[in-house]
């Protein structure tokens, strides 16, 4: 496979992660099967900082690898954010 395939897969894993996260999160389904997939989203979507910088070893200089690794770096703040979110709305 080319690198910058490879490097683009990578990049476009925790996006999908952190939106199925959010889908599941606020479903109304709940069952042991969608708690183990949040779990593992959830951790996808948080280590995306780690896909931005494997995208960017891989292609140094791809404009698109370099726009999925910024998406990449939102969607770590989203899942920081969303804890946080909770962190607060529990301890008031």
């Amino acid at each position: 496979m080319n690198r910058k395939i490879i490097a683009m897969i990578s990049e476009i894993l925790p996006l999908i992660s952190a939106v199925l996260f959010f889908l599941l999160i606020f479903s109304s389904h709940d069952s042991a099967l969608s708690g183990v997939v949040i779990s593992i989203t959830c951790l996808l979507a948080f280590f995306g900082f780690v896909f931005f910088f494997i995208g960017r070893k891989l292609v140094k200089g791809d404009r698109m690898v370099q726009i999925l690794g910024i998406l990449d770096l939102l969607a770590t703040l989203s899942i920081v954010g969303f804890y946080v979110l909770a962190i607060f709305s529990f301890g008031l």
